[in-house]
């Protein structure tokens, strides 16, 4: 039986990618979302998730490209459960590559590509970047990071544009809504204010937002304060203070909601990563 865990790292030559390795066999991911662009493959069994209302199956070749702020789940194929090796790499980093090519701002086309050649890449990376016994070459590590990450996006992005669909809540709308969520993390915000803010009933607002995002207001502002609070956690922040700052009652909370998200405890995460 595997374990259900999650392990995390920062190498320090590379230390705005965060690395993860997971364990599961019964955990499932609810919906939810990213700040980063979320990078990974297995090792282990296989991984299924539903991405805008289509199932995909993540197996060995295939690697899961999945742009910030796209809600979707993931649970194990088989009942032996699944191992995955994940980077999340920041949209600053991507924007970097992006002006270096001559694009505009890059997202992924699809959330699952099948790439045999980048996902054995991936996986020595990964490797690399997370294994201490491992001769740590800067330029080797800063170049393949970048060729993986360039190639990546030459293969599978497409430049963004905007959103086509026809929502009562606009996307301009919704990305007020959102920015007021990423600013003021703090803040205790009301399903009242927020509909009135879109001219919406709360019922409309509710359903428009989860049509528009996959999730409802309320578990996508806590995901990003998790979010925000790993990124705190990894830059040595005290979990008492980070609690407040992205609007958990107090660290109780913010302990609980962390290791629902992410199995592991906020002191056990800053341990592994600083």
């Amino acid at each position: 039986m595997l374990e259900e865990k999650i392990e995390y790292w920062h190498n320090p030559i590379a230390p705005e990618i965060e690395l993860s390795r997971a364990s599961f066999q019964h955990f499932e991911f609810d919906q939810h979302v990213h700040l980063d662009y979320h990078i990974g493959v297995v090792t282990k069994g296989g991984q299924k998730y539903q991405h805008k209302g289509s199932s995909y199956q993540l197996d060995k070749g295939f690697i899961s490209t999945l742009n910030p702020d796209e809600a979707h789940n993931g649970q194990s194929t088989q009942e032996q459960g699944y191992q995955a090796s994940i980077m999340s790499i920041p949209v600053e980093y991507v924007n970097h590559v992006a002006s270096e090519l001559k694009l505009k701002e890059q997202f992924f086309r699809d959330p699952l590509v099948w790439a045999p050649d980048l996902h054995q890449a991936f996986s020595q990376l990964h490797h690399s970047l997370t294994c201490q016994q491992m001769s740590q070459n800067r330029l080797a590590i800063e170049t393949h990071l970048l060729a993986l990450t360039t190639e990546l996006f030459t293969r599978f992005g497409s430049v963004k544009t905007g959103d086509t669909v026809n929502h009562k809540l606009s996307a301009q709308q919704l990305l007020d809504i959102k920015s007021q969520f990423h600013d003021e993390l703090y803040r205790e915000f009301q399903l009242d204010d927020l509909a009135a803010s879109a001219g919406l009933s709360k019922f409309q607002f509710l359903r428009q937002f989860k049509s528009a995002t996959g999730m409802t207001p309320h578990a996508y502002l806590k995901r990003i304060r998790l979010e925000y609070a790993k990124k705190a956690l990894a830059k040595g922040q005290a979990a008492i203070d980070i609690a407040q700052q992205v609007g958990f009652f107090d660290q109780s909370h913010l302990n609980k909601a962390f290791k629902s998200a992410f199995l592991i405890t906020p002191s056990h995460f800053q341990k592994r990563v600083i």
